[in-house]
Order: C-alpha cells, then structure tokens, then sequence
C-alpha cells in the first residue's frame, strides 16, 4: 500500500526526515509514535501530499489518500449534512445528493443531519469527521493526533469507535501520536520516529517485550532500562541481562524468589506503581493496588 525509502526533508538548514524507511501493508492501522518534534506531522503532511519531501529513493502510495484533521476540523457554521457536502462540492447536484444519502444511511447519521456541529456530542462529531474524510472513497486514512485534549473516558470511547470504522471499511490508515496508549490500542504495528529516522516497527506486544535497543525502549511507557554492573550469579540479575537489560514494569509479580526495598510507591487506581531496590539496582515494578504495600516486598519475574 505505502513503501518509502531513504526520504529526507529539509526546512532550509533543519533536518526534519533523514533517510526515513517506511512500508503499510493493506488493511493495517500503523501508528507513528514520537516525541514533539520528532518529524511526525511532518511526514504525515508528505504522504498526505500536502508538503514535498527534498529526497527519496522510492516513494510509492498506492490508492487514495484522505486527511482527517487533529480535533476534526468541522466547519461550526455548517450542519452535518454541509459539512459533509463540502467534501463532495464537485459533483452534480443529483449525484452528490446520492451519495450523501448513502453516506449518512451507511454511518447512521441520518438522524443527525441538519444538526449543527455545537449539538452532537464528540462521538458523533468523530463519525461525521470520519465520513467526510472518506467520502470521496479512501484507501489510506491519515490522522493527526485525533484524541488529542480529550478527557480519558471520552477518549476511551472514541479510540474503540474510530478503530472499528477503520476495520469495518477494510481501509489502512496512519495515526500521528505522542501517546502510547493511542498507539498501543489502535495499531496493528507501531513505528517508532526519532531524529528522523524510524528507530523500529513491530506489533504493539513485539515492542513492548521486545524492543530493538534502549533508544527504542526510551520511547515507549512501562519499561525499565538497566545500567550498572550485574552479578550474572544472581538468578534475577542474569534474568535482566538475558532480556538486554530492558524489561516491563509488568514483567514482574509477587513471588518468593527475590526481596526488594521498596523506595516509593504511586498509586495510579487500579494499580500501584512500585520502585525497589534489589541490591543496589532500582527498577519499577506495577502491582494490583487491592495489596497492602509494606517497606519490602518479594517477587518474581515472569516466565514466557
């Protein structure tokens, strides 16, 4: 669906892209995960074609493309149904009469249609973004930080909502995000943006219990990285060293093997967020917060 390779793109003497590689196989969610600044929009705007790249040895997209906008960008002096004609304002009347109809059948928001955009709720206001966007037939969605400045739950709802439309479309798509979370429950892989350069690409398990490198392991949530010296005797010890010296915060559980200090301790709801040391390393470590937490705690790694 999209192959790029070795793209750069330069903002006078910045350098933005720089030998970039990137593939989308049809029918997946890829989402870009990276800090501010790191290019995200960037590209996006290159595949979009809405910003020329300097450079590139190949740079193949296959299909349509279509644009949804971070916060959706809905004309708040229109209605539904003009919102959504505004994508289709090209077309005979009785055509494009046609297919808003079809379009507002097939998205059930027919009911919603001379409501303006200050009526309907963010659910809704998400769909009739999504059917503008692809009512002109899409094969690749692109979308900027759509969940960006929404409160958890409303998010929680939409991310659920936005994947199936995707899914249920068989279309591709390419989500722009800071947040792991979106990343994590949208995509069927993940690529890491940084400097520039995707750092790695793999599912979201695949990166979380197996990232390339530190680099890679910096990106993402949840993950300890372990610098200073080990004794390999030490059954845990050897444990973080065959696992490159990075492991999640979830890889940890109550046990008998081991005993820590524990440091601090963070209650996020459902679970605590434990520092500990063992033996002079300090790692962290999620445990239900039904546990009484007490100044030692002793644990186990766990086995796959």
């Amino acid at each position: 669906m999209l192959e790029i390779k070795k793209l750069t793109k330069k903002f006078k003497q910045i350098q933005v892209l720089n030998g970039l590689d990137l593939n989308l196989n049809k029918g997946e969610i890829l989402s870009i995960l990276g800090k501010s600044g790191s290019g995200k929009s960037t590209l996006l705007r290159i595949i979009a074609n809405l910003e020329k790249p300097s450079s590139y040895e190949k740079f193949q997209c296959l299909g349509q493309v279509a644009l949804m906008f971070q916060n959706y960008a809905l004309f708040p002096h229109l209605n539904v149904k003009q919102n959504i004609l505004f994508a289709l304002h090209d077309l005979k009347k009785e055509e494009r009469d046609k297919k808003l109809n079809e379009l507002l059948e097939k998205f059930e928001i027919s009911k919603l249609k001379d409501k303006n955009i200050d009526e309907i709720s963010g659910g809704q206001a998400q769909r009739v973004a999504f059917v503008r966007a692809v009512a002109r037939g899409c094969d690749l969605l692109l979308l900027d930080e759509p969940f960006s400045n929404l409160d958890q739950a409303l998010k929680n709802d939409l991310r659920k909502e936005l994947k199936l439309l995707i899914k249920e479309q068989g279309i591709c798509a390419i989500l722009v995000t800071h947040d792991i979370a979106d990343a994590y429950y949208m995509s069927d892989k993940i690529a890491l943006l940084s400097e520039g350069k995707i750092m790695d690409v793999n599912t979201p398990k695949e990166l979380y219990f197996h990232p390339k490198d530190k680099k890679s392991a910096k990106i993402l949530a949840d993950l300890n990285i372990i610098e200073g010296k080990l004794d390999l005797d030490d059954e845990f010890f050897a444990w973080i060293e065959s696992r490159n010296r990075i492991f999640g915060f979830a890889e940890l559980k109550l046990g008998t093997k081991f005993e820590a200090q524990v440091m601090s301790k963070e209650f996020l709801g459902a679970f605590y967020k434990l520092k500990l040391d063992y033996k002079g390393i300090c790692f962290y470590m999620l445990l239900s917060s039904s546990y009484d937490i007490k100044e030692k705690i002793c644990f186990d790694f766990i086995c796959k």
